[in-house]
């Protein structure tokens, strides 16, 4: 063997020896490195179990890997096996090439404590010098990552603050290939197992030169109960229950992401939100809503069905508010009003000049709402009141915002009754157009006492109630007709305890309104304006129906006379001549009427007091008693009974001589 061959073979030999001990101390040397200096690499801790190196093949390995937080005790993330293989002849033409990156039992705890995290420090660790210029030139590396696989992660979220927490165990991840220097497309897919329950699946497809990506999110069983903290916020939650099921798919471009299209469908099941006082607030079985398109940029919410199940829900009235009112009266500190309001000023004023010229276009094709119930509890009044309705569903069909809509809705009312609802109206421009009518059959006026008691002072003890509205509002305009009809009307003894609105005679009211089959019927036509800060609709229809008790209970001829089907316009006032012996045509027909006025109910009492006119002479009135008595004896004759007949003469001189006819009901209030 000549000497040159001998000195390349001892060359050669001392770089293969070189890189063998290279390669079995590279290893060593980097986890010592890695163990003593983890703070100068990343700002924290760092101890690893087992680290390999392959130089030949560009692999690295490191096992039992755990990062600590700045307290150096605490661990803030470990794994189980981090294997990454690199082609290092790419590096040679400027590219990063990762053939595969496989992470397996990553467990990390992420701790937020208003604005800050538990890995701030590590972000502040790679801040860029303030110092120094921003290197702001491209660069031309090319990188590539190749069957990326993330699995079996544990990851624990918790906002301190808000005392709200999120487990996350099970996550898997597999992504195919990401590229950031070609037009190939990325594909990366994510499985995340939830602690509480549920998983969520999703899968990514993207395109770096064009931007345009298409997402598909699949989401099953998750526990709306992690939502209760961010609650909290704005309402006086005490407990939150129910499952969400969502199937979204979404297709855009990031440079122009509010013009991507979302469509698919989600599903709520055994929803079931209290106060914090434990009070029921809203509880359902299921609701669905399936999605045709949604683009945020036209403002467009094409919603193909909404379906709700088993709604239920209750409205408490006290004299402070209401329950809902104390559900969101929620008291924040001043700084951090003023820090939302700033906020929300800053999102009107950059959000207002994109939808101006873009008004919401929402469509929803059909819309159901199946075997819902609702509780309305009055606890203004002396008693309080609750009215229970169930087994209430609705339907509409191609709701809109833009033009008239129509919505049918029936109800089970307490005792067997029920109600329909039919309504159709605008839902942009509600003062424009509204047509409501209202049936309401079979309710039990007891349980409608309580207001009476407040209006009127006096509890309705017996009797069934139906009730027809026939409501329309044009330009702020209403217009209302309600019928009003109750069987067999009875009201107790009128309370002292009580201050009503109105003081009227109800029960003597009652005797006039009933007919013969003890049956009343009211119209009660309504009107006002919407706009006036003063409308009340109930106040309304209480002061249209007290005008109206008032006007029958201090007149009860009048209305005994409507009932019966007479002509009134004579039983204010019966003229008779001062000189008079007998009874004109006229006047028998008068008297008759008030005979059959009289014969309506034997609580009815008529007051017939002789008026003497200012120019008649003295010897007229010393014929006044004379004409009482014909006049007494008569309405005996044709059958009025003394104890309902008052016949007087007044102490005062008027304008015409006559009688003037007036009436009362005496029943016990």
């Amino acid at each position: 063997m000549n000497k040159v061959l001998k000195i390349i073979l001892i060359v050669l030999s001392s770089i293969v020896a070189l890189f063998i001990l290279i390669s079995l101390l590279v290893s060593p040397i980097a986890k010592g490195y890695v163990n003593k200096h983890g703070e100068d690499l990343i700002g924290r801790k760092i101890n690893v179990d087992k680290l390999k190196v392959n130089v030949y093949t560009g692999t690295v390995k490191i096992y039992d890997l755990a990062v600590y937080e700045d307290d150096k005790v605490s661990e803030f993330l470990s794994f189980d096996t981090l294997d990454v293989s690199v082609k290092l002849r790419k590096l040679i033409t400027k590219e990063v090439y990762v053939r595969h990156l496989i992470l397996t039992d990553l467990d990390v705890n992420v701790l937020q404590n208003g604005d800050k995290f538990n890995f701030t420090s590590i972000i502040d660790h790679f801040a860029p010098d303030p110092d120094k210029e921003e290197d702001t030139t491209s660069s031309n590396w090319a990188m590539g990552f190749y069957n990326i696989r993330l699995s079996h992660w544990k990851v624990y979220y918790a906002d301190l603050q808000k005392g709200s927490e999120w487990k996350l165990k099970d996550v898997n991840i597999e992504v195919p290939g990401v590229y950031f220097s070609g037009e190939e497309q990325t594909e990366a897919g994510v499985t995340l197992a939830l602690a509480d329950g549920g998983t969520l699946n999703t899968a990514l497809k993207y395109t770096m030169e064009t931007n345009d990506f298409d997402v598909d999110l699949k989401l099953d069983q998750f526990a709306i109960s992690n939502v209760k903290a961010y609650l909290a916020d704005f309402m006086n939650v005490g407990s939150v229950k129910g499952t969400l099921a969502a199937d979204i798919h979404a297709k855009g471009n990031l440079s122009q992401i509010m013009n991507m299209v979302i469509n698919g469908g989600l599903t709520l099941s055994g929803a079931d939100i209290k106060d914090n006082q434990g009070a029921d607030v809203l509880a359902c079985s299921n609701l669905g809503v399936v999605v045709n398109k949604i683009m945020l940029a036209d403002n467009l919410f094409d919603i193909a069905s909404v379906t709700v199940d088993d709604l239920s829900s209750r409205f408490d009235l006290y004299n402070n508010g209401s329950n809902f009112s104390r559900l969101f009266d929620v008291k924040k500190p001043a700084e951090e009003v003023v820090a939302e309001d700033v906020i929300e000023d800053q999102f009107r004023d950059s959000s207002a000049t994109a939808n101006e010229s873009k008004p919401m276009k929402l469509n929803i094709g059909q819309f159901r709402l199946n075997n819902a119930s609702f509780v309305y509890g009055d606890h203004t009044l002396p008693d309080p009141f609750t009215f229970p309705v169930t087994k209430i569903r609705a339907e509409a069909d191609n709701l809109s915002l833009s033009g008239d809509n129509a919505l049918k809705l029936f109800a089970m009312l307490p005792h067997g009754g029920h109600a329909i609802v039919d309504w159709k109206g605008s839902l942009d421009d509600i003062k424009r157009h509204q047509d409501l009518r209202l049936n309401i059959k079979n309710v039990q006026l007891q349980d409608l006492s309580p207001y009476m008691v407040k209006y009127l002072a006096q509890p309705f003890t017996n009797g069934v109630f139906s009730f027809t509205s026939m409501n329309s509002i044009n330009h702020s305009e209403l217009k209302g007709d309600n019928h009003i009809d109750i069987y067999k009307p009875e009201v107790g003894k009128r309370r002292k305890d009580v201050d009503s609105a109105l003081h009227i005679p109800l029960k003597a009211a009652l005797y006039v309104l009933k007919d013969k089959d003890d049956k009343v019927k009211i119209d009660l036509p309504i009107s006002g304006n919407i706009d006036n800060p003063e409308f009340s609709y109930m106040k309304l229809v209480w002061k249209t129906l007290g005008n109206l008790l008032v006007k029958v209970a201090t007149s009860p001829a009048r209305g005994i006379a409507d009932a019966l089907g007479l002509s009134n316009n004579d039983l204010e006032f019966l003229p008779f001549d001062a000189t008079q012996r007998g009874f004109t045509s006229e006047q028998y027909y008068v008297m008759d009427q008030l005979a059959q006025v009289a014969g309506y109910d034997s609580n009815v009492v008529i007051t017939m007091e002789q008026q003497i006119a200012s120019s008649e002479n003295d010897s007229t009135m010393n014929l006044a008693e004379g004409r009482n008595m014909m006049v007494r004896r008569h309405m005996e004759e044709i059958g009025v009974p003394a104890r309902q007949l008052k016949v007087t003469t007044s102490s005062q001189r008027g304008k015409k001589t006559g009688y003037a006819i007036s009436s009362e009901i005496k029943v016990e209030e």
